[in-house]
């Protein structure tokens, strides 16, 4: 929705986006009761702020999914000139059957162990968003058309519904008619490809083109006005303060061309440990459904400061330069540009006056934070949750990538004891040949890790002045900068294959290496996505952190005994 903004603000529209409570940025806690009311408060209080912000005189709302709901539903209670509903929920209770229905193929995804792990009786959690039991019930009984049924009039007068199937939105669109609005409905081209994970996202251009065009031909396409033009950046003391955090937006890097959240302990008497959570594939800096705010937020409770940003192209950052189209505007997941700005990150906290920076990421994040404590000298620390890789060349597509997702080992002896997945193979629903390449890989790869530690002995050969690509150079690499890196893996997770294809068994010989080791736990899925295992990451970030703390803290006073006085 980014995008769809600064096309509307392109055009000479003032646009404000904003997160509900318990949402993305704003304050409170996620899975309120309460949150389906407190939502379209939301919707209200922000046409508010616009209005004050802008001085404009007509507001149209736009709002996707359930949002376009909430949109719906405020413009019954605040004054609204048009309506862009897209691929809107016309109905609460098939809602819920799709977000039931996306949850099971996660748990169908999951090693056997981990599924049945998964708690029966807590709140809804569909790939890490939790749901109260009340805001389903709320949720269930929502109907666009029961909601018109008491008005006399149309919420706007004019509607624009954007369908992603075909008939769809009919009784809606009908219904709105008979009140008097003027309504349009086109379809939502590009709404499967649109509604992938972040990496594998494709934008709707058209529909975003066609959407601009729409509120263009009313609204105009004039500038902005001069309330507008004053606000072209926050006040110096913006800030956020929720019963954990105190929480400021920051520019830095080029130009400022990166955005990130500063998250800080209420009482903060000194800049020691910072945390810097890198974005995961190419989503946003809240995280998946929120983690990287909760684990901020939980942190500071806990006396540790963090950063959570956006790398270029990504979320609030700037698009990468010289971006020929929108799907340009984001760097490949995999790459030196990503690594780049997570070490820019880490020099901008070091500039702050913050003593120890630790990077820290999960999947493709792992990958950055890890890369990019390679690449300066203001990191102290690592955190790789679920490292699938140790060295990417840059230019891997997104096919690849869409390709590369394999099972762990232990996942695939899960499996073996699954009446279903076997019936899967054997109706060629599922394929062996993954497992097959697995364990050629695990074999081949014990073997060259013997051969080359071999010709090391031999040669004699190190990459200290390049940027390593060996697991154990790397390593010595960390060693070297005096950095520490800790490698969590989920117990069925293909990071524990890799961790153990070049460390040994659950990354045994990390000891071997002056301040790494790894740690495997059990209940981890692979998005941390489980409540349970990001519970168990944040404790480890703590520990790791403080513990970081504390040996400079002791190395510090031995020094200043060894002093003369």
């Amino acid at each position: 929705m980014r995008n769809l903004a600064d096309r509307l603000s392109a055009s000479g529209m003032p646009v404000l986006r904003f997160d509900y409570r318990g949402t993305g940025d704003s304050a409170e806690a996620d899975g309120a009761n309460d949150q389906f009311e407190t939502a379209v408060d939301d919707v209200c209080a922000a046409i508010a702020r616009l209005r004050e912000e802008t001085g404009v005189a007509r507001v149209t709302l736009c709002g996707l999914r359930l949002g376009a709901a909430f949109a719906l539903l405020a413009a019954d209670r605040c004054e609204v000139d048009q309506l862009v509903l897209l691929a809107p929920v016309a109905s609460g209770r098939s809602y819920v059957r799709e977000l039931s229905i996306m949850r099971n193929i996660w748990l169908d995804q999951l090693p056997a162990p981990l599924r049945a792990a998964q708690p029966k009786d807590a709140p809804l959690n569909v790939l890490g968003q939790v749901y109260s039991a009340a805001f389903r019930t709320r949720l269930n009984a929502f109907d666009a058309i029961d909601a018109l049924k008491d008005r006399t009039g149309a919420p706007a007068s004019r509607t624009l519904i954007v369908d992603m199937s075909a008939g769809g939105t009919d009784a809606l669109h009908k219904r709105l008619e008979a009140l008097g609005g003027k309504v349009e409905q086109r379809p939502f081209e590009g709404y499967a490809a649109f509604m992938q994970e972040t990496t594998f996202s494709s934008l709707p251009t058209r529909v975003f083109d066609a959407v601009v065009d729409w509120i263009a031909a009313t609204d105009g396409r004039q500038g902005p006005s001069s309330r507008a033009v004053l606000k072209t950046d926050w006040e110096p003391d913006l800030m956020l303060r929720t019963p954990e955090a105190c929480e400021r937006p920051v520019r830095f890097g080029v130009a400022g061309r990166l955005f990130g959240i500063l998250c800080t302990p209420h009482e903060m008497h000194d800049r020691g440990p910072v945390l810097l959570i890198t974005n995961t594939s190419a989503s946003p800096h809240v995280g998946d459904s929120r983690l990287s705010v909760r684990i901020a937020r939980e942190l500071a409770r806990r006396g540790i400061a963090s950063l959570r940003f956006d790398g270029r192209g990504i979320g609030d950052s700037s698009p990468v330069h010289g971006a020929g189209s929108p799907q340009d505007e984001r760097q490949p997941v995999y790459s030196s540009a990503v690594v780049e700005d997570v070490a820019t990150a880490a020099h901008w906290l070091k500039e702050q006056g913050y003593r120890q920076v630790v990077s820290f990421g999960i999947c493709s994040g792992a990958y950055s934070a890890l890369r990019a404590a390679l690449a300066g000298r203001a990191l102290s620390g690592v955190i790789s949750v679920n490292l699938q890789r140790f060295h990417v060349p840059d230019g891997i597509s997104t096919d690849t990538l869409r390709q590369h997702r394999p099972n762990s080992m232990a996942g695939y002896r899960s499996s073996f004891f699954e009446l279903k997945k076997w019936k899967q193979v054997l109706s060629g629903d599922r394929k062996i040949m993954p497992f097959v390449r697995l364990v050629l890989k695990r074999s081949t790869t014990a073997l060259a890790v013997r051969i080359g530690a071999w010709r090391r002995r031999i040669a004699g050969w190190s990459c200290a002045e390049t940027m390593p690509v060996d697991p154990h150079e790397i390593l010595r690499t960390l060693q070297r900068k005096e950095v520490s890196a800790l490698f969590v893996c989920g117990a069925y997770d293909s990071s524990l294959d890799l961790v153990t294809m070049y460390f040994g068994p659950r990354g045994k010989r990390l000891s071997r290496f002056a301040g790494a080791r790894a740690v495997v736990l059990d209940d981890l899925d692979h998005s941390v996505f489980g409540s349970h295992a990001a519970d168990a990451v944040v404790g480890l970030c703590s520990e790791f952190v403080k513990g970081l703390e504390s040996r400079r803290a002791t190395a510090a006073a031995i020094i200043n005994a060894e002093s003369p006085a």
